[in-house]
């Protein structure tokens, strides 16, 4: 799902939320450590939005689409996870915006999960935490000049390797799948 099919569907449902904060939300919850099917999914949905449960149970079936895409891309051994943000085409101001709602998302997902930050195992994903945390207060004030574009295309890779790491730290060995090793003969 694209971040402006998500957007859409949101909107057409009427959920409070935008796709970013959404999609933040699904990762952060993954991120520390819940695995959600069927009903659990849907009623970790209900404890994380505002939005009405009607609303939710009808975009329910997109809604586990998106949750499985999310996972997918968290374990990918490509590393091919990416937030659920607007592509270049929309101004910048709104890009950063969207980041720092999916951040918020991110967070608050990451405490609807149960986690806290005593339960972090190293340092780097500590301060991957404490940096996510900063860039949700971001705000934008230039002019968007290539210099601000590069900007916020190095706080976007950021954070994409700072989602992994915090999931891969709080991760099952069943969610990232078994190790492969090389063999010289």
């Amino acid at each position: 799902m694209t971040f402006n099919e998500l957007t859409k569907l949101l909107e057409v449902e009427g959920f409070e939320e935008t796709a970013a904060e959404l999609h933040g939300i699904i990762c952060g919850r993954l991120a520390g450590g819940e695995r959600l099917h069927g009903d659990k999914l849907r009623n970790a949905l209900l404890a994380s939005l505002h939005s009405e449960e009607e609303l939710i149970d009808n975009a329910l079936p997109s809604l586990s689409r998106l949750y499985q895409q999310s996972l997918a891309g968290l374990t990918d051994p490509g590393f091919a996870f990416k937030p659920l943000l607007p592509g270049e085409e929309t101004p910048l101001a709104e890009r950063v915006e969207a980041m720092a709602q999916w951040t918020q998302g991110f967070l608050d997902g990451l405490a609807d999960s149960g986690l806290s930050g005593e339960t972090l195992f190293s340092d780097d994903a500590a301060n991957a935490l404490g940096d996510i945390a900063a860039i949700a207060q971001a705000g934008f004030d230039g002019d968007g000049e290539n210099e601000d574009e590069v900007d916020f295309a190095e706080l976007e890779e950021y954070l994409r390797v700072a989602a992994i790491l915090i999931f891969s730290e709080l991760a099952s060995p069943d969610d990232i799948g078994p190790a492969t090793s090389t063999t010289l003969h």
